[in-house]
């Protein structure tokens, strides 16, 4: 059977995004999507369930996951003023361009060079503190209440995925940090904040240069959200690079 048949057997939404169940396996969701140009628009899987074991398993194929609240019926944002028509539900990002940083290509501003002392630099040190002032920062429109709790877990525990925070405190006060996801020597960027100016860059770029030392094989910034994000990201040094690539080099890195 081709691997484009495969996603026959699949329901997706009216937008076309795929559902995908606990029960099926995300490589072969990913073969079939990369096989056929026909897929090229599907970009997004929905699921329903925010369990650990399911999404570490997503994370390890190389999905991206966010989160939000959909119209149960037509799992889509739609405006409804009957609030228990809604629920959450995992986002289950494939996108078909992606943004990735290769540590050959990491470029530091002398201007950011120049703070990088001012600040410490710590790992995994307040990981539920950084993910409270991210939803803080940015709000909880995809980091969603269900998706924290998977987060706080994929932190805690030994999954194939891990949950992840680098900081930077500034006269022993957090002034900025970012949450992400390991898989093998991959590290995948999920969101940040900062509350004074070029703290958020000085974390950025610490960070980067921790994942350098040790080997990393790149950093994976899922996607550009806005034209703004897409400045910051290059300056660093960051490339796009499509699907089918993103997906040999995660499962190289991966392992």
């Amino acid at each position: 059977m081709k691997m484009s048949n495969f996603l026959d057997s699949f329901d997706f939404t009216y937008n076309g995004d795929i559902i995908i169940n606990e029960t099926d396996n995300p490589e072969l969701i990913i073969d079939a999507l990369i096989e056929d140009d026909q897929y090229e628009n599907i970009e997004r899987g929905i699921g329903f369930t925010f369990s650990p074991e399911f999404i570490s398993k997503l994370m390890y194929s190389g999905f991206y996951i966010t989160s939000d609240i959909l119209n149960k019926d037509t799992l889509w944002f739609d405006e409804d003023d009957d609030e228990e028509n809604f629920d959450f539900y995992p986002l289950l990002n494939i996108w078909s361009i992606q943004t990735v940083l290769f540590f050959d290509n990491l470029h530091i501003s002398k201007s950011i060079n120049r703070l990088l002392n001012k600040y410490e630099f710590k790992i995994n040190h307040d990981f539920e503190n950084v993910i409270d002032c991210i939803t803080d920062y940015h709000g909880s429109r995809w980091i969603t209440a269900p998706l924290k709790e998977t987060l706080l877990e994929l932190n805690k525990k030994n999954y194939s995925a891990k949950a992840i925070s680098f900081e930077v405190y500034r006269n022993g006060k957090l002034r900025a940090g970012e949450i992400g996801i390991v898989t093998g020597k991959i590290y995948t960027s999920y969101s940040g904040f900062y509350n004074e100016p070029s703290a958020g860059s000085v974390q950025l770029a610490l960070m980067l240069k921790y994942l350098k030392n040790n080997n990393f094989h790149f950093c994976n910034f899922g996607t550009d959200d806005s034209e703004k994000n897409n400045i910051y990201k290059q300056k660093f040094g960051s490339v796009y690079i499509r699907r089918a690539d993103f997906i040999e080099l995660w499962r190289k890195g991966r392992e």
